[in-house]
C-alpha cells in the first residue's frame, strides 16, 4: 500500500515537468491543444509555454508574521477607538435630549403658576417665592438654550 502511495506521488510529481504544450488549428478551424506536436496539416501552429512553477506570492505575503500582528493590532485598536468614539456620542446625545426635556417641564411647571417647594440643605421646606421663581424661570430658559438646539 506504502509503495502504491509514493508511486503516485512521483507520478503526479513528474506530471508537471512534462514537455511543452502545442496549440493548433486544424483543417476544418477546430482549435486543439496538447502535449504533443501537431501530426497532420494544421491551418496554424503555437507552442506554448506554461510555467511549471506556481505564480509568485503577493507583495503582501512578504512581510513578517511579526509586522502582520503588528498590523493586525493596529487596525483592533483603531476599530475600538471608533467604537467606544461612537459609543460616548451616542450618550452625549441622549444625555442632551433628557436635560432638554427635564429644563422645559421644569419651565412649564413655573409658568403654571402653582405652589413649588423647596428644600433647604436641612431639608427644610419652604414655598418659593416671586423673586425665586423669577429667577428660576430664568435658569431654566438658559437651560433649554443650552440643551434644546
Amino acid at each position: 500500500m506504502k509503495i502504491l502511495l509514493v508511486l503516485t506521488a512521483l507520478l503526479f510529481y513528474a506530471a508537471p515537468a512534462s514537455a511543452e504544450m502545442y496549440r493548433w488549428v486544424d483543417a476544418q478551424g477546430k482549435v486543439h491543444y496538447s502535449d504533443q506536436p501537431p501530426t497532420e496539416k494544421s491551418k496554424s501552429s503555437k507552442t506554448l509555454n506554461i510555467p511549471n512553477q506556481p505564480a509568485a506570492p503577493a507583495a503582501e505575503s512578504s512581510k513578517s508574521w511579526q509586522e502582520k500582528n503588528l498590523d493586525y493590532k493596529k487596525r483592533q485598536a483603531t476599530a475600538s477607538e471608533t467604537e467606544a468614539k461612537k459609543k460616548k456620542e451616542a450618550e452625549d446625545a441622549k444625555a442632551k435630549v433628557e436635560n432638554c426635556d427635564k429644563s422645559k417641564k421644569a419651565l412649564k411647571a413655573l409658568e403654571e403658576g402653582g405652589r413649588i417647594n423647596t428644600y433647604d440643605e436641612k431639608g427644610n421646606r419652604s414655598v418659593m417665592d416671586d423673586a425665586q421663581r423669577a429667577k428660576a424661570m430664568d435658569d431654566a430658559k438658559k437651560a433649554i438654550s443650552e440643551w434644546c438646539k
